[in-house]
């Protein structure tokens, strides 16, 4: 049975304007958006206050398919599989992934010792949409440099594989 567990990374998407980014190529996948992290003050509401944190950059390594989009964070809470979850707007895996085990019977047709068991299904929460996909790794950096020149970074990078 899938569970969703939320990844520790130390941010999360800010919550009103995540700014979330896809820039994907067959090789690269990287993922923008503006990140807030905990403070140390306790928050009346719970758990704690947060802060800007600046835009966070997260490189899917190996990633074999991805969505962006539906559903945002209202429509979200009427999904069976995202209905127990205590995750608003956060950085999670599926774990026991049907998408991965679906993607390996998929691929077993014309490659039958496809093992796909090394990938992992990520699952990021924002406000306005989700993104999910099936890749090995997750790697997570921050920058303070305005969003243009992290997506031209990016594009550079992309460009040049």
């Amino acid at each position: 049975m899938e569970r969703i567990q939320e990844l520790k990374l130390g941010v999360k998407p800010e919550a009103a304007v995540s700014g979330a980014v896809l820039l994907q190529s067959e090789y690269s996948s990287f993922l923008t958006f503006n990140a807030q992290k905990e403070t140390d003050e306790p928050s009346p509401y719970g758990g704690f206050y947060t802060t800007d944190a600046g835009t966070a950059i997260v490189e899917f390594k190996g990633c074999l398919v991805s969505k962006f989009g539906h559903p945002n964070d209202e429509a979200a809470a009427g999904i069976p599989k995202y209905r127990e979850l205590e995750v608003a707007y956060g950085i999670c895996e599926v774990m026991n992934s049907t998408w991965v085990r679906e993607l390996e019977e998929d691929n077993n047709h014309s490659f039958p010792n496809t093992d796909y068991s090394s990938f992992r299904h990520f699952l990021i929460f924002f406000h306005d949409s989700t993104f999910e996909c099936i890749a090995k790794d997750i790697m997570l950096s921050l920058s303070e440099q305005p969003y243009s020149e992290i997506i031209n970074e990016l594009g550079s990078r992309i460009a040049a594989e």
